[in-house]
């Protein structure tokens, strides 16, 4: 756990790779500068049992967890402070059907759902109440082309999307309305180094990367303007202990941890 006080500075984009070899697995960690969080912590377990313990004890701490991301046998946990939540939930099961009547039912109780993410043949869906958004959907689709065509029709009806994950041969999205994001683009693509060059060349362009995310044998990227953030800054490494520190390291700099990423660097 760990306490600042943040300085907006003019904006800048930093690059901070690790070198890593073809075909491994690796873990990315997207940070900024300039949000409204006023701590973070990092929880990690090796399986979602030890994990539903876990976030238990960091809400009676008073942090909220923002984003869960399951690769290699281990389940990692980001929770913060000063996220304007007032109540949150979760909810977890290995049947899609079961686990969308749960979305369903938390959805008519007044959350909104801030996380997802498919692990271990598992989907866990994190929800909140004060997120400030919206009209919140969700879409599911099967195919890649007709959740890109999900995307673009929810964009044309004022939509921005929040987040997304893949898995179990399902893409979900979610969208809302009043979210502070504008001009959204986003770009999916099988090799995480080709992903880097486009990063670098949507900061030239104005954008800040809101979410990364690996599903399918795909990563995916979203981009947005209008966020607020002084500097961004994102760190990739294959191993878990490394990217732990990488991490610390950030936070000591006055980044925030905006978003993790498991994948393959293929």
């Amino acid at each position: 756990m760990r306490w600042y006080q943040k300085a907006l500075i003019s904006a800048v984009g930093i690059v901070l790779l690790s070198s890593m070899s073809y075909g491994e697995h690796i873990w990315v960690g997207l940070f900024a500068k300039g949000s409204k969080l006023t701590a973070q912590s990092l929880i990690s377990r090796e399986n979602l049992v030890d994990m539903t313990d876990a976030i238990e004890s960091e809400w009676s701490k008073g942090f909220y967890l923002v984003d869960l991301e399951q690769g290699r046998r281990t389940w990692m946990a980001i929770f913060a402070k000063g996220t304007g939540y007032t109540a949150q939930s979760y909810l977890h099961s290995s049947n899609w059907q079961k686990f969308a009547r749960g979305i369903d039912k938390k959805r008519s109780q007044g959350y909104d759902i801030v996380d997802l993410e498919y692990g271990d043949g598992e989907w866990v869906a994190i929800f909140a109440k004060g997120t400030g958004c919206r009209e919140q959907v969700y879409v599911e689709e099967r195919e890649w082309k007709r959740f890109r065509e999900a995307i673009k029709a929810n964009w044309k009806k004022g939509y921005a999307m929040t987040e997304l994950e893949a898995g179990g041969g399902r893409w979900v999205g979610i969208f809302a309305k009043n979210t502070g994001q504008k001009s959204q683009s986003y770009v999916s693509l099988d090799e995480w180094s080709a992903m880097r060059n486009l990063i670098r060349e949507r900061w030239n362009e104005g954008y800040q990367v809101t979410m990364l995310e690996y599903g399918e044998g795909r990563w995916f990227a979203l981009f947005a303007k209008g966020m607020g953030w002084s500097e961004e800054a994102y760190s990739s490494t294959h191993d878990w202990e490394r990217f732990r520190v990488k991490i610390k390291k950030h936070w000591k700099q006055g980044y925030d941890v905006i978003g993790i990423a498991s994948g393959w660097n293929d």
